[in-house]
């Protein structure tokens, strides 16, 4: 799959015929654009983010943007209050020179009101005084299980909760009014539309937000497909759709669940221990338990997903989709990040027919904090050309807004797998060329969301397109591509 050249008839929102040319133009029932110095390739799909969060970011106060402890408190102090609440997303302290953080630091900001602050990985919160008591987090408070309330000298909550835990706070917080997810689903969407991203796998939907959505969905205003994951760890999933949905552009076909947390606020569970701390990460689901609500879903005809990014929790997703599979279910199962494989374990998403759905920026973005946390370990990470290798179904996404919802930053990072501000390329072993990154991308997301109509530029396939300034055979450019225009179900959309 290369960046073509290419003159496309469109009609009733599939494409009727394809001719090579020496310039880009698309008919759309009837109508002729030409693109001059552009090159087409199918609907870019990113195949693990999250709609709502994108939305979200792009409406209040990015704090990923912070370089230090002192500039995020003060970009707090400017966050709208909402529903008697203070929340925000984005903090990142591995780019601070100040990493200790704690209750005292937000209650400088302010004691009365209380404050919830979401790692920029989602799997970590920081939080006040008043949020704590808000939630009746003190001395006596177990740790959850998955989860944990990291605590002072003198064994106090000190204001950081990691995975599990974080649900103690967030249960307290008010919902959003559907009017205001709304518009951040539509936001979320256009300005996909923007980078050439056709498609969205939505990830861990919140069950509250099946209703914008499908509303949204219902009215013909989604302008790009969505394929949804809905959250599954609880079983409350059957009181707001007990089976699987298909509408307009939305479809709602999968379950999604948690193996362990994320390598930065070291939940990551791992076989051997943090080369940089004393544990192993958190196992937020046993196998057991995960296997009986796996199974269930796929009794009742659900896809699934699980988050897995340390070893030994890919590991134990393997090993319950294994049983899965002896148990005769045919249904799709795809591991979500996959960032640390054994490799005794490499060849068992191609034998069990598993996907790895992999976020490229992560190896990049991460790269310096993943050798911190993993040591040695590290060579086993981001193992892309080995599972390729293996047989494995590759489909790539960004995890945004975990991260930049840019796809050609994911493919640049598939094909130069290079740090930030660094020139030499990291485990050049596990590289992809432009081919391979652009089918992970384009085509292949598809085979696990049973549309087989899509990801093909051939006759007869649903027209999503992404129209681009460069063929990308220059690797020091993938990433300054810019998107032309965007046609998503046979709707056009410029953009330059």
């Amino acid at each position: 799959m290369k960046p073509n050249k290419l003159s496309i008839v469109i009609e009733d929102g599939l494409i009727r015929k394809v001719s090579n040319s020496d310039h880009s133009e698309v008919i759309i029932d009837g109508i002729k654009e030409v693109f001059p110095n552009s090159y087409i390739i199918p609907g870019i799909v990113d195949s693990h983010a999250h709609i709502v969060g994108l939305g979200e970011n792009l409406n209040t106060v990015r704090l990923e943007k912070a370089k230090s402890k002192s500039e995020v408190l003060e970009m707090i102090k400017t966050i709208k209050i909402e529903n008697g609440w203070i929340t925000g997303r984005g903090w990142n302290e591995e780019f601070w020179s100040d990493k200790h953080i704690s209750k005292n630091d937000l209650d400088s900001v302010s004691k009365e009101t209380p404050i919830f602050l979401v790692r920029v990985d989602g799997h970590a919160a920081w939080v006040n005084s008043k949020a704590l008591e808000l939630s009746n987090i003190n001395l006596e408070t177990p740790n959850p299980v998955g989860g944990s309330i990291k605590r002072d000298n003198n064994n106090a909550p000190d204001g950081i909760l990691i995975d599990n835990a974080m649900e103690l706070v967030r249960v307290n917080i008010p919902s959003r009014k559907i009017e205001l997810i709304k518009k951040y689903i539509l936001d979320a969407c256009n300005e996909c539309l923007k980078y050439g991203i056709t498609e969205v796998h939505d990830m861990d939907v919140h069950l509250e937000h099946i209703q914008a959505y499908k509303e949204l969905d219902d009215e013909k205003c989604l302008p790009i497909r969505l394929i949804q994951y809905i959250r599954g760890f609880d079983g409350v999933y059957k009181q707001y759709t007990p089976k699987p949905y298909s509408g307009n552009n939305l479809q709602i076909i999968g379950l999604k669940f948690y193996a362990d947390g994320a390598l930065g606020s070291r939940g990551a569970l791992m076989i051997d221990k943090y080369h940089d701390a004393d544990t192993y990460g958190l196992e937020l689901i046993n196998r057991n338990e995960l296997y009986e609500r796996a199974l269930k879903g796929c009794e009742d005809g659900w896809d699934i997903a699980v988050h897995a990014i340390g070893d030994k929790a890919n590991r134990n997703v393997l090993e319950t989709y294994e049983k899965i599979r002896e148990d005769g279910y045919e249904n799709i199962l795809r591991v979500e990040h996959s960032q640390l494989i054994n490799p005794n374990d490499t060849k068992k998403f191609n034998a069990l027919n598993v996907f790895a759905s992999v976020q490229p920026i992560h190896c990049t973005a991460d790269k310096n904090m993943a050798i911190s946390r993993l040591g040695e370990q590290y060579k086993f990470a981001y193992p892309w050309k080995t599972l390729l290798k293996s047989g494995a179904k590759l489909i790539a996404g960004s995890d945004f807004p975990i991260e930049s919802h840019n796809p050609f930053l994911g493919i640049d990072s598939y094909v130069n797998r290079k740090g930030i501000n660094e020139e030499i390329t990291w485990n050049i072993e596990e590289t992809l060329s432009v081919e391979e990154s652009l089918e992970s991308y384009c085509y292949t997301p598809h085979l696990a969301t049973h549309n087989m109509n899509s990801g093909s530029l051939d006759e007869g396939y649903r027209a999503d397109i992404t129209i681009i300034d460069n063929d990308l055979s220059n690797k020091n450019m993938i990433k300054f591509t810019q998107v032309i225009a965007t046609i998503s179900n046979g709707k056009l959309t410029k953009h330059l």
